[in-house]
This record gives structure tokens, sequence and C-alpha cells, in this order.
């Protein structure tokens, strides 16, 4: 499982988001020998005439795997796995299934989901495979060009005041990480004419909560804060899921300011890859989405959405589904267009529209 299968995190999901947009729980659990092999979170929507089963956590997930055994991870096929979806379809009333930003492999291990009908998802997330030795990674992964480059940025920053390393390990830093992640989302969204993040009534509380209860809690997935601080200003954020040796970047966000030249996110993530080094972590991921400050560490890991019909309705529905994420691909695959679709939603947000 990926940290986005964590129950406390798809608990309240669904209490502060997805139980507000009318989903019906539909929690799935595949025994074999009266032992739990699978667990499956989904829940189901209703699309005009259609009922449509999601994974739960929505968009807020950067990976969508389920919860399995490692033996059936490895061993499930299309033949089983089908025949489960279609079990669980008659159960509760479902017409197709929509199930998105899924990793075509994890720990090793491929998907079961790979052996059914499926496309690739419009973007990729990026995978980093740590190692105890942080400098020999950062050689390895950086040109010599771009460590002086960041080493003089920092140098720079350093300037203006003291630089710290913030990770958030008590309420009142957490709390603290959390305002400056919500203001500079927030500043960065309109900026580039697109909403925030938390403009959607509960991911606010859902960031809080979550990062509250990793305080306390003693198993399962936790998310943890983490800020860059210059001269008493925190500049740089990172919220992120652990579980097993993994870290899954959620949200970041860096301040633009006087010292936006000097890099403050590119200099947290260098500073929170060598934590997660030196923390004995095996692999990072910074989530869904192409950007620079990804693919100069880490290497692409493919995901796929899969639109799986049960019922003629749910036809209709998967095939519209489809072909829009097919366009939407399309369209984050053609370096200009997008460009051009990233400036005038820009000239739109300034134009107050």
């Amino acid at each position: 499982m990926s940290a986005y299968q964590g129950f406390r995190w798809l608990q309240l999901w669904h209490e502060l988001i997805g139980r507000r947009s009318g989903g019906d729980l539909v929690l799935v659990v595949g025994e074999r020998d009266g032992e739990p092999v699978f667990i499956w979170p989904f829940g189901v929507w209703r699309c005009g005439p259609a009922r449509i089963a999601r994974w739960l956590g929505g968009k807020y997930n950067n990976y969508n795997l389920g919860i399995w055994a490692l033996e059936e991870l490895s061993t499930a096929n299309s033949k089983r796995v089908m025949k489960a979806l279609r079990e669980i379809a008659a159960t509760a009333k479902i017409d197709s299934y929509e199930l998105i930003n899924q990793p075509e492999v994890w720990d090793g291990l491929r998907n079961p989901f790979m052996c059914l009908s499926h496309t690739p998802s419009p973007s990729n997330s990026y995978r980093l495979d740590l190692e105890r030795d942080f400098e020999a990674l950062y050689t390895r992964r950086r040109s010599s060009r771009s460590r002086r480059t960041l080493r003089r940025k920092r140098e720079t920053m350093a300037q203006s005041g003291e630089i710290r390393f913030i990770h958030g390990t008590d309420k009142d830093s957490v709390l603290r990480i959390v305002e400056a992640l919500v203001e500079q989302r927030d500043a960065r969204a309109h900026a580039v004419g697109i909403p925030s993040i938390f403009s959607e009534r509960g991911a606010l509380e859902l960031t809080r909560d979550v990062l509250l209860d990793g305080l306390t809690c003693t198993e399962g997935p936790l998310m943890q804060a983490h800020a860059l601080e210059v001269d008493g200003i925190i500049r740089a954020t990172y919220v992120g899921g652990i579980y097993g040796e993994r870290y899954s970047c959620f949200l970041n966000s860096f301040r633009d300011d006087e010292l936006t030249a000097s890099s403050p996110g590119e200099q947290l993530l260098h500073d929170l890859i060598e934590f997660s080094c030196e923390g004995g972590l095996k692999q990072l991921d910074l989530g869904v989405g192409e950007e620079r400050y990804k693919t100069s560490w880490c290497d692409p890991d493919p995901l796929f959405d899969s639109f799986i019909p049960i019922t003629g309705t749910g036809k209709l529905y998967a095939r519209l589904r489809e072909m829009r994420q097919s366009v939407k691909r399309s369209i984050k695959n053609n370096p200009a267009l997008w460009q051009a679709i990233k400036k005038a939603r820009k000239l739109r947000s300034r134009a107050g529209l």
C-alpha cells in the first residue's frame, strides 16, 4: 500500500470531503482460505444515471493502489481481478469503475490492475531511490554545475538571516507550517490562474488534522510537515506521508518574495532528501505532474487509469471519461500547447476573470 491508503487518511478525507460530495462507502475485503488478501477502499458516486466507483481519496491521492498482501499482489491475474469487480458491482449496484493514478509497479511488483484494460494517466509521478550516503546520491543525480548554483544561491540566501530546516514535531510548529503552506499555495494559485486546493471545503482541515494526528499516532501511515525558514520567516514547505520506507509528497509551496531568486523550494527539497536519507528511507516521490524541480532529482514513475464498465450505462460513461483523459494527456504532452494554456490562465487571473 501507499501512504494514501492509510486508514486515518481515508477516514478524515471521507468525513471532511468525500461524504459531502454524496459518495457511498464501498469497502471491499478479499479473502482466500479465510484470510484477507486485499482491501479495496472504494466509494460510489452518482453521475447522471450512472453509479461510478472510485478510489477513496480522489484527486488528493497521488497514488491509488489498494491494500494488498504481497503474495496476492504478485500472483493476481486479470480473471480473478475482473471476477471480483463484477461481484462487487452486483452487490453495490455499480455501473462503471473509474480508477485513476494507479502505479504500474509498487515495491518492484506489477500492479494487478495492469492486467485489465487501461490507459496512461495524463501525467506521471516522480520517484527517487534513496541511499544512506546523501552526498554520493547528490553527486550522481545532480551535475557539478547545478550543485555549484544551488550552493551559491544558499550563500546569497544566508545573507538575509539564519537558515533553518524545520521538522514539525509539535503542535505549534505544525500549525505554523500549515499556515504558511495555505498562504503560499493560495498566492501561487492566484498568480497562475488556477483554483487553490484550499478553496475546496475541508482541504485545510484534512491537511491540518492528519498532521496533528501524526504527532501522536504510533502505527500506520503518517503525514509530516517540513519547512525552510530564513530570518524567522517560512519561505518554503513540504507536507508528505511516510509509510514503510517511502516518503510521498502530498503538498509543497514556496513564498514569492525577495528571496525567490535563491530558490527556497529547491533548497528545502535538498534538505528534505538529505533528511530522508539520514532517516533510513529507501524511496521518495514528489507526486503527480511535470515540473523541473522533480525531473532534476527523480525518474518518471508511470501511472495509469482504468475505466472498467459493467453495464450498458457504464460503457457510455467509461468511454466519455477515457476520451476526456486522452485529450488531457495529449495537451500535457504538447509543450507548446501546454505553455499556451498556462499563459492564458495567468492573463485571465490578472484580468480578474
